[in-house]
């Protein structure tokens, strides 16, 4: 009986000296593979537009083969004509190869880096036989490549939510990973920021901040510029930060109360004025009550709307759904638990919510007039789900929650890698058997 306690306690050492990040890429890069060659080419959403976005970016002349409109088409015949696709050369020999970054209008910078890594791998795909499928093929290869080792390294710099992160960073970004799109760019870009805030949050002046970590600090802002203009909201977990509240609390306090009447009044009028301009814009009545009945109204809401918690691939039965957020939830209240400001903790849940109505305003400004409308989709919202880490953290650091390390990395291992397999399984199911778009779903 000694022997075997001793046993257990060697395999349990063993269990929890696993390093994350490692378990992370190996995982990743597995899965990724599979997914790349059993997911049928141009299926994994709009991934005829990636893969024209990404081409061009090495093009001369812009074959209209290679167009936009041409591309996008093939979307949705590519589960009946994949072994034509495959083996179809097209002909680019008049295209010479010229980088060509060009802006791209989901972003705000002069030029297109989120489709970059994709391109790369389009352009080996292009030398080594120039046809949609074998081209799609290495864009997903390279793009998974960036996605692995870029998230491998932000679970790796980071010292405390390692299992949380890899969790965070793998299955809600299940479909965009081996796939050309510029969603990969972006997650890694609004992952990159949030995690140097943590880091930010626990300095209290701007005087403690090194050369290097301002540096950083910029390129994760350039980064969110350089991404989908909805990334953008992100800036709003700036204000969450101690260094830059706490000061302008203390020097609001030191006033003297005459000049605390004048300065709230002088917000005041400020809000009042915004609050103008906005309603002139939006029509904030309306926007409240079309969001209302958009997202929060069962009896309007639409199919996006019904999905929108859903983490998981919509794909999946919504009991999955239920019990992966629940393994996700213990696992992030239960690892690392930390004395979390309030401010940083409000700041970062109205960075999610800017986020959702930011995004529902972009929509909503192109169709006022509608009580409700279905355009947002649960993807939108997945990437900022990493803004709750100081909340959860807090509520288990108040209620002493404990799960012990070995279970805790079973838990984020376990039910991370269900989800994966079940998902290739539906995907190969539906794209071969089936005949249907494998990793998007129409019904909800």
């Amino acid at each position: 009986m000694e022997a075997g306690r001793m046993d257990r306690r060697r395999r349990a050492r063993k269990t929890t000296t696993v390093k994350p990040e490692n378990v992370f890429l190996i995982i990743i890069l597995f899965f990724g593979l599979l997914a790349t060659f059993l997911t049928v080419p141009l299926t994994t959403g709009d991934e005829g537009y990636h893969l024209s976005k990404a081409y061009n970016l090495f093009s001369e002349k812009h074959p209209k083969v290679m167009s936009e409109s041409v591309v996008r088409g093939l979307e949705l015949e590519t589960v009946n004509h994949i072994k034509q696709l495959n083996t179809e050369k097209l002909n680019l020999s008049n295209d010479k190869i010229k980088l060509n970054l060009k802006q791209d209008a989901n972003s705000f910078m002069p030029f297109d880096l989120m489709h970059l890594p994709a391109a790369v791998g389009v352009l080996i795909g292009r030398l080594i036989y120039p046809s949609y499928v074998v081209m799609d093929y290495c864009g997903r290869l390279f793009n998974l490549i960036f996605f692995a080792v870029g998230f491998y390294f932000l679970i790796k710099r980071n010292k405390n939510e390692k299992w949380t992160l890899f969790m965070l960073f793998s299955v809600p970004f299940i479909q965009k990973m081996a796939s050309p799109s510029y969603d990969v760019f972006c997650y890694l870009a609004i992952s990159a920021y949030a995690l140097n805030l943590f880091d930010l949050a626990k300095i209290k002046a701007i005087k403690q901040l090194s050369f290097a970590k301002i540096l950083y600090t910029l390129l994760t802002i350039l980064l969110i510029f350089s991404s989908k203009r909805n990334y953008v909201f992100g800036l709003t977990a700036l204000l969450g930060l101690p260094l830059v509240y706490q000061p302008m609390f203390a020097m609001f306090k030191s006033l003297k109360k005459p000049l605390k009447v004048i300065g709230v009044a002088f917000a005041t009028i400020v809000l009042v004025i915004a609050l103008y301009l906005f309603n002139e814009k939006l029509h904030l009545y309306h926007f409240a009550k079309s969001f209302f009945n958009s997202y929060l109204n069962i009896e309007t809401t639409g199919r996006r709307a019904r999905q929108m918690w859903q983490i998981i691939p919509t794909t999946l039965p919504s009991f999955l759904n239920i019990l992966w957020i629940l393994a996700l939830f213990s696992v992030m209240i239960t690892e690392a638990k930390a004395k979390w400001l309030k401010g940083t903790i409000i700041i970062g849940i109205v960075t999610y919510l800017t986020n959702w109505v930011g995004i529902f305003g972009g929509f909503y400004r192109s169709r006022m007039t509608a009580i409700s409308f279905d355009q947002l989709s649960g993807r939108y919202l997945s990437p900022f789900m990493i803004f709750f880490v100081p909340l959860l953290q807090k509520i288990g650091l108040k209620y002493n929650l404990n799960l012990p390390k070995n279970v805790l990395q079973r838990v984020a291992i376990v039910s991370t890698c269900t989800i994966m397999m079940i998902y290739l399984l539906f995907v190969i199911y539906r794209g071969f058997v089936l005949k249907i778009n494998p990793t998007w779903t129409e019904v909800g």
